[in-house]
């Protein structure tokens, strides 16, 4: 027997191994290496990129509070 029908499939993702140097990695918890599973598409269904990347790692691996330090006016 399958899965409901109302099951979601579960969403693909980007495997990412992402390295911060540079005085960056303390923004992250002096952390260096981390290794990351990124939705392969955005909120809006759109496929993921370089923004989508830097807004979660903002959102759900920065640990500081400084934000403009990573990105000013949402760019790099």
């Amino acid at each position: 027997m399958g899965p409901p029908a109302n099951a979601a499939d579960p969403q693909p993702v980007i495997p990412l191994k992402i390295e911060f140097s540079g005085g960056l990695e303390i923004l992250f918890a002096d952390e260096r290496h981390h290794s990351l599973s990124l939705p392969a598409l955005d909120k809006d269904g759109s496929p993921s990129n370089i923004g989508f990347l830097i807004n979660h790692l903002c959102e759900n691996l920065m640990k500081d509070e400084r934000k403009e330090l990573f990105v000013l006016d949402d760019h790099l």
